[in-house]
């Protein structure tokens, strides 16, 4: 039998412990140890045929196993899938249960919210129905950023419910099907229009308002310094002739 050294002999045990284990290591597929046996049954190991006067001589496989991308160990010719790592890179979908969905058309008949926290649950009734319909990419993540926009509108300030809303809305904008994005966006630009209206009134409002930086029994004057005449019926006339009440220290005219 050829002579092995002491250090050959350690690395041939050591791939027999590993072999039989059933760790992968790195070697050639067609990688052999012999497992040779004498007359008086002593086992020995060696990277080369047994000698000639051995009894019994067995060819160990040292070929790697593959294992595939989920952890399981397969043939060395198997081809590992990517099916498992396309699944964890995409979130799964989610929607609303009925149950979830019954839940929110209760709460948006509360007699606790204000009109605009009922419009808006009845809002998000119609979008959780149509999840499951339509082409979304909710995420269960995406929903409880909507629900918790649903809770704030129990809070006592309008501005932590409008909030509340607008948070629910991005998550929307994002998630939604592109035609609730397109509605989401529209009704958007519809706000902008109303709260510049809104605006526009308030300084014309405002405007109609005069502050008073004296009276006497015939007139009023503003910090203008322009002259309201009193009138008869106890109200005050300007110098083109609109007619103007006194609500405390500003002049209102018609």
């Amino acid at each position: 039998m050829p002579h092995i050294t002491r250090f050959a002999s350690l690395r041939l045990l050591r791939l027999i412990a590993a072999c039989a284990s059933g760790l992968v290591i790195s070697m050639p597929a067609a990688a052999e140890v012999y497992k040779c046996a004498d007359a008086q049954g002593k086992v020995s190991y060696s990277g080369t045929p047994c000698a000639a006067g051995s009894v019994r001589q067995q060819a160990v496989n040292a070929a790697p196993a593959a294992a595939g991308i989920d952890g399981v160990t397969r043939g060395a010719a198997s081809a590992p899938s990517n099916t498992a790592s396309a699944s964890a890179a995409t979130p799964e979908k989610f929607c609303p249960s009925e149950r979830d969905i019954a839940n929110l058309e209760n709460r948006s008949t509360s007699i606790t919210l204000d009109d605009k926290a009922r419009a808006f649950i009845r809002e998000e009734v119609r979008r959780a129905r149509a999840c499951s319909r339509e082409d979304t990419r909710y995420t269960r993540e995406d929903w409880a950023r909507v629900e918790r926009g649903i809770d704030a509108q129990n809070r006592s300030l309008e501005r932590d419910r409008e909030e509340g809303r607008a948070a629910a809305l991005d998550t929307h904008s994002v998630s939604a099907s592109a035609q609730e994005r397109e509605r989401i966006e529209n009704e958007k630009n519809r706000e902008a229009l109303r709260e510049a209206e809104r605006q526009r009134d308030a300084a014309i409002q405002d405007a109609a308002w005069r502050p008073v930086a004296r009276c006497d029994a015939t007139a009023c004057w503003d910090k203008g310094g322009n002259r309201y005449g009193k009138a008869a019926n106890g109200n005050y006339v300007n110098a083109a002739g609109q007619a103007c009440s006194l609500n405390g220290s500003k002049l209102h005219c018609q």
